[in-house]
């Protein structure tokens, strides 16, 4: 194998080695923050979501909401 091929693999395993890493910080943030506030981690990581989409393109709390009232009125 190529010497270049090699270190630009090696390179890729370090880099997805660091995300993994990142990503146990933030599972262990997020369930820190859960329980923090007596809140379930999926709870807390849905708001999150939500927060995300929102401030990258907006509209979406607005749309969860007219799905939940629509939801809501099926069920009454």
């Amino acid at each position: 194998m190529d010497k270049a091929l090699r270190d630009g693999i090696d390179d890729i395993l370090n880099q997805r080695q660091k995300i993994k890493t990142l990503q146990e910080g933030i599972k262990e943030s997020v369930a820190a923050l859960a329980e923090r506030f007596d809140l379930k981690s999926t709870d807390l990581n849905k708001v999150i979501g939500l927060v995300e989409k929102e401030r990258g393109k907006g509209g979406v709390l607005a749309a969860e909401r007219g799905i939940l009232d629509t939801a809501e009125d099926a069920v009454l």
